[in-house]
């Protein structure tokens, strides 16, 4: 039973104890004064009757007749005169019949029973009888009635504007104390919110003590952050220019082709600064340090606005961008190319003598890596012998759909979603023990006469606006899924489909319809959403979770330590990118960053997954690293 409850029960009770002892006892008083005033009533009457007879002649007929007319004038049960031998000389009842208005079961429980008048007549210095009588008590009933009638209904009233009253003052009282439940809940959860202290004494020391509480978790979770970040400069980062270093990179690449959702459109661009140790002997190294810097800079903003782009230093001299969603590749070079050419100005550096020849290619769908490096250099051997600024770009391909421009994927999108084009892919996530904790659903849309993977369309359909369309097919065909197979279904939605206030909307609105089945849903975001539109990820997590989904991030740890107040948005599950775990079972230059990371996440109550593991072995290794469970094309 709740406290609430509690102190209503406490409160009814003694509301009832005070104002039922006050209504029977007010009661039960009035009963004894109205007996107590009919009986003085019947002394006076008895004791004047009695005087008036001893003052007048005592004749069997005029004792009649006063005796009718005291009888007549009063409301009496009856007076009877009686001789000092107790012989009655004359006696008057009652005998009509009254309509009484007072129950029964009133009259039963509060009778009103008088005591009779006695009063003595005298003749002479002789006594010549004696008088008795008894007023009547229908009256004091009713009376008694009626005021035991208004006291109840006075009492009832009471009663409410005390329940209002009460109303108000536990609101008061409990608004304090609701907001400690949430909070004593939150933590439960380990999500370690704080709140205002209330002014009531208990409370504030309880709240106070759990803000303590979040403060050390909060302290402990900054310590591991910073610990986290020194551990990621230190195994993925270019210690002079912040990019990915050469393993990092490469993991990343090897990531990008794993994920169905990356864009097909996707570019890559290779810079080299040539004659790197003449120029630390003519500039100077702090110069060259510099450049190397801006040069990194540089790279590191064409990331920023790109969700699936990254950069990365393959060794001292070359430099490598990979960017989603370019059209014109050829223009995106030149620009890479001016850019670069302008810090050199910008340092004071003849542009002129500094080489820096840059080859720019699309990645091709299934190309191995080692092609795509050997083909990448092969194209930058190219730029070299054009000069400094040398550029050699490989044209995008045709793609190989019908599709030419935005409209013709706009009817081919629409057309899929609404021909019930849309198909949910399966692959398992399980835990260590091989147990699955559910399946990832991944969209596929009815394109070209084939089912294709988000790849192929995701990036047309974000240019589109239709992302979030897609996403709200996606959950109803989930939700369906759900209903049939009982199965615990994983669903991802865009970073865009979250700002989208109507699409929000209307997820938490199907949500609602089907409230006995919303365990079985896992909902995850990308990791960015975290960093760029926290508000909104906050209050959807919050809202999906009140609905019984569970919530997660996907592809994390890339940039893991840029998020804010990680405890405050309520997740249950993180899924670790595959660019951090790849060959986990052979390097172990990421172990310590895996351990910290999942070290985090688990202080937080989160289930932490490794994402793309493509051999047991890789499994195995994770499973050392306190990671919860994997997923991958090695997981079946």
């Amino acid at each position: 039973m709740s406290l609430i409850k509690q102190l209503w029960i406490g409160i009814v009770l003694i509301l009832l104890l005070a104002m039922g002892g006050s209504f029977f006892i007010s009661t039960y008083t009035a009963k004894a004064y109205l007996e107590q005033q009919l009986h003085l009533k019947n002394i006076d009457n008895a004791n004047s009757l009695a005087l008036s007879i001893t003052q007048m002649q005592k004749d069997p007929v005029t004792l009649e007749l006063l005796i009718a007319a005291q009888f007549d004038s009063g409301h009496y049960q009856y007076i009877r005169f009686t001789d000092p031998a107790g012989e009655i000389i004359t006696e008057r009842n009652f005998q009509g019949e009254t309509t009484d208005p007072v129950p029964n079961w009133f009259n039963n429980m509060l009778d009103i029973s008088p005591k009779p008048g006695i009063a003595q007549v005298q003749n002479g210095w002789q006594q010549y009888g004696t008088i008795e009588l008894l007023s009547h008590s229908r009256y004091a009933k009713q009376e008694l009635w009626e005021s035991t009638k208004n006291l109840l209904q006075w009492l009832i009233i009471a009663a409410l504007l005390c329940g209002l009253i009460g109303t108000a003052i536990l609101r008061f009282i409990t608004g304090p104390l609701n907001q400690a439940v949430i909070q004593a809940e939150a933590i439960g959860q380990r999500h370690f919110i704080t709140s205002s202290e209330p002014k009531t004494y208990e409370l504030r020391r309880l709240v106070r003590a759990m803000n303590k509480l979040s403060a050390s978790v909060k302290a402990m979770l900054e310590k591991e952050t910073k610990k986290l970040e020194r551990l990621q400069v230190a195994s993925q980062k270019d210690a002079l220019t912040h990019l990915s270093n050469r393993d990092h990179f490469i993991n990343l690449l090897d990531s990008a082709a794993l994920r169905e959702e990356n864009e097909n459109d996707t570019s890559i661009y290779l810079v080299r600064l040539l004659n790197l140790a003449d120029l630390n002997q003519k500039l100077g190294r702090d110069i060259v340090d510099r450049l190397l810097t801006n040069l990194g800079r540089i790279f590191n903003e064409h990331t920023q606005d790109n969700t699936e782009g990254f950069a990365g230093r393959l060794n001292g001299t070359d430099f490598a961008l990979v960017l989603s969603g370019t059209q014109q590749l050829k223009q995106a070079a030149h620009k890479l190319s001016e850019q670069m050419h302008d810090q050199l100005i910008a340092l004071g550096i003849d542009d002129q003598r500094i080489g820096l020849p840059l080859a720019a290619s699309s990645l091709e769908s299934g190309e191995k890596r080692g092609q795509l490096l050997s083909r990448l250099d092969g194209l930058l051997a190219l730029a070299e012998q054009k000069g400094n600024r040398g550029i050699v770009v490989q044209p995008l391909e045709q793609a190989k759909g019908l599709q030419r421009n935005l409209a013709d994927w706009r009817t081919s999108i629409e057309q899929a979603i609404d021909n019930n084009g849309v198909l949910l892919g399966e692959f398992p996530v399980r835990d260590h023990d091989g147990s699955i904790l559910h399946y990832e659903r991944p969209v596929r849309l009815h394109i070209d006469g084939n089912w294709q993977n988000a790849g192929y369309f995701v990036g047309w359909a974000r240019r589109l606006g239709l992302l979030a369309h897609i996403d709200e097919h996606v959950l109803s065909a989930a939700l369906n899924d759900i209903q049939t197979k009982q199965l615990p279904c994983a669903i991802n939605f865009s970073e865009s489909s979250l700002c989208d206030a109507h699409f929000r909307t209307r997820v938490l609105e199907l949500l609602s319809n089907s409230l006995n089945i919303n365990t079985h849903l896992w909902i995850e975001f990308p990791e960015i959403c975290a960093i760029r539109q926290m508000p909104q990820l906050k209050q959807f997590c919050r809202a999906l979770r009140e609905l019984g989904c569970k919530v997660g991030l996907e592809h994390v740890g890339l940039e893991f330590t840029r998020i804010e107040e990680l405890q405050g948005i309520g997740l249950d599950y993180l899924k670790i990118d595959s660019a951090i775990i790849r060959d986990a079972d052979t390097q172990n230059s990421n172990h310590a960053y895996i351990q910290s990371l999942c070290r985090i996440g688990h202080s937080l109550g989160m289930t932490m997954i490794a994402e793309g593991v493509t051999t047991e072995a890789e499994q195995q290794a994770l499973a050392t690293l306190n990671t919860d469970g994997v997923t991958g094309p090695g997981i079946k």
